[in-house]
């Protein structure tokens, strides 16, 4: 049972939850995620089972995407609308061209200032730590990128957008710089991620499909191929040569052709892990998947 699973996690569970509830699904303790999602926040999470937990770091690094609701007139202590009103305006003198002007403005490479309540730590301790202790610290930037930013819809005071952008991208953050870029307040309202790593939200399975299919004996299903969720080229090493690969040595292959830093490495028919050249035919494994 390796592989992964692209689940559609919905609102009122931490990451944390949605992993216990797999594992208890599939009973098979070796899940894990690769990239968290708020309790307040649904959508793709993309979850590692057996062997496929090895590639949660690759697979973290993807870009995402989202649909966003930015609400303008209000900001609040958490940057979302779950948390306690801390600024208000009754009128929002800013119009769709306005939106329009300051969403380009934010497009592209960017330094962002996580939020206070967040899980990014500072001399060790986690930001949302400090902000509960009401100890003000000053939070250093974050490189970021916006890849595309693009207004749906808005009404005057509520706007839905589609973003997409790189990992560690924060949406609260965004949704208050573009408040404040407009002259005045703003947070997020209602999120969704549609898409992690090249997996998208109309293919994502639920907790209780994924139930429905594991007692239906269909797991293969939605069960995806480390693969093909995380492509890269392909070579197959002599099977003599499969203890001393496995054992972290390096052997001669035969690789003319390989133009990519990683690639998987086969052995015996069946994928064994993640390889680097370490010279001119000869390759080692970087990440063993077995």
């Amino acid at each position: 049972m390796n592989g992964i699973l692209n689940i559609l996690k919905p609102t009122g569970m931490t990451s944390h939850d949605v992993v216990s509830r797999i594992r208890k699904i599939l009973n098979i303790k070796k899940v894990g995620h690769a990239g968290t999602l708020d309790p307040n926040v649904a959508g793709v999470m993309v979850v590692c089972v057996g062997k496929g937990t090895k590639l949660s770091d690759y697979l973290m690094n993807g870009d995402k995407e989202y649909i966003c609701e930015l609400i303008l007139g209000q900001s609040t202590d958490t940057q979302d609308s779950y948390g306690t009103v801390i600024n208000k305006t009754e009128y929002v003198n800013a119009d769709r061209e306005d939106l329009i002007r300051v969403l380009e403005e934010f497009q592209g490479k960017q330094l962002q200032t996580p939020p206070m309540y967040s899980a990014v730590k500072l001399n060790g301790k986690k930001l949302y730590e400090y902000a509960r202790q009401n100890i003000y610290v000053e939070k250093p930037g974050r490189p970021i990128e916006i890849k595309e930013l693009k207004l749906l819809k808005f009404d005057g005071t509520r706007a839905l957008m589609k973003v997409k952008c790189s990992k560690g991208t924060y949406m609260r953050t965004l949704c208050s710089d573009i408040g404040e870029s407009l002259g005045t307040f703003g947070h997020m309202g209602v999120l969704v991620r549609t898409e992690a790593k090249g997996l998208r939200i109309e293919n994502s399975v639920t907790l209780e499909e994924l139930e429905y299919l594991f007692k239906s004996n269909r797991l293969k299903e939605c069960l995806l191929p480390l693969d093909e969720v995380y492509p890269l080229e392909k070579i197959a090493v002599d099977e003599k040569y499969y203890s001393r690969l496995t054992a972290g040595n390096e052997v001669y292959a035969t690789t003319p052709d390989l133009i990519c830093k990683e690639f998987y490495i086969y052995c015996k028919g069946y994928l064994i892990g993640i390889g680097e050249k370490t010279g001119e035919n000869k390759v080692k494994i970087d990440k063993l998947l077995i």
